[in-house]
């Protein structure tokens, strides 16, 4: 059984924040574009299937962020710094989900794995929160 008081311990404040920071990263445009690469190189069709539907969910989070304009927390309040645009929708939460439950679909990846690939996005939600930029 997980001990989580001695995890707590364990984790510093420092070493948590280093976690939420490289787990917030799958959420960046780059490691998803290389993603989508290599799924091209495993299988052209499935892997062009992601990267279209990868390619929309930017358009949409484009679309959406100008129409609601919804503006960041102050500045003072972020864990991170260069932070650019609206809050809503979180780019990093909303591509995610495309990328990786799109992943999950047309690769047709089974539990567990599956559910660590439909977990990803609701995670990177949560570290945007924990670092105060939404």
């Amino acid at each position: 059984m997980i001990d989580f008081t001695s995890l707590s311990k364990i984790l510093t404040e420092e070493r948590k924040f280093l976690i939420i920071r490289y787990f917030t990263f799958l959420g960046n445009f780059l490691p998803q574009f290389i993603l989508a690469l290599l799924l091209l190189i495993i299988d052209f069709d499935k892997g062009f299937q992601v990267g279209a539907i990868w390619g929309w969910g930017y358009i949409l989070n484009f679309v959406i962020k100008k129409i609601v304009k919804k503006q960041r927390p102050d500045e003072a309040q972020w864990k991170v710094k260069h932070v650019t645009g609206t809050s809503f929708p979180s780019g990093h939460s909303l591509t995610s989900l495309v990328m990786y439950w799109s992943i999950a679909k047309y690769f047709e990846i089974a539990f567990p794995w599956a559910a660590i690939l439909y977990l990803i996005p609701i995670g990177l939600g949560f570290s945007r929160l924990f670092l105060r930029v939404h």
